[in-house]
């Protein structure tokens, strides 16, 4: 469908299907990496249940042509309090654009992220995780040292999914398994996967992806 015009520019993908649910849509809101832009995660819709909308916008800042960041790198692995902060506030505000202008199931509502959109997606959801039904966290980590205010109460029991590969030479896979702990000891509901892979997604974790998205209450989807 054309997209609306919201505060981010953005791709909006509604499913292929003669009705729309009553309830609206489960949706999934895709933020991409640092360095690139709105055309990349929503390619990866066909391999998850196809009666998701998608909504993949735009980072920020921009970095150079069609290459776009969240936020500023002041120091690698440790995101700037601030910075970071302004780009949660800049999701938080689009999501309520989104909830307001298309038919989402805010019951049925996940972030994916890959790598600074993981960050993004993690750090929002410990912070407010009433606005979220699950995470999808690819080749990314939780920033300890940015100052985030953890709702405890509120994550626990949120659904998370981790993938990470082993050999991936920008965020180093101690970080993600430093993620897992934090969450297991937050007594979300985590699920961490390490795959033979560097810094991108490939099938295995996409069919894992998938799975997993299928048991949190979507197995009607299909």
């Amino acid at each position: 469908m054309k997209p609306k015009v919201l505060s981010l520019q953005h791709i909006a993908k509604i499913p292929d299907s003669s009705s729309q649910p009553t309830t609206g849509y489960p949706t999934i809101l895709a933020l991409h990496g640092r360095g690139s832009n709105e055309n990349d995660l929503i390619g990866l819709a066909p391999h998850v249940p196809q009666n998701f909308m998608w909504v993949s916008p735009r980072g920020t800042f921009a970095l150079g042509p069609d290459s776009f960041e969240w936020f500023q790198i002041t120091q690698i692995g440790k995101p700037d309090p601030v910075r970071l902060a302004n780009a949660l506030n800049t999701i938080d505000t689009f999501i309520n654009e989104i909830f307001e202008n298309y038919p989402v199931d805010k019951n049925k509502f996940y972030l994916l992220g890959f790598s600074q959109g993981s960050i993004i997606s993690m750090s929002y959801a410990l912070t407010k995780p009433q606005r979220v039904t699950g995470i999808i966290a690819q080749s990314g980590y939780i920033p300890h040292e940015s100052g985030l205010t953890i709702n405890k109460a509120g994550v626990k029991n949120k659904p998370f999914i981790l993938t990470h590969g082993i050999q991936d030479p920008l965020i180093p896979v101690e970080w993600a398994r430093r993620s897992q702990k934090t969450l297991i000891d937050l007594e979300t509901q985590v699920e961490y996967h390490e795959f033979n892979m560097a810094h991108n997604v490939s099938q295995e974790a996409l069919s894992t992806i998938n799975t997993w998205l299928l048991k949190q209450g979507t197995e009607d989807l299909e």
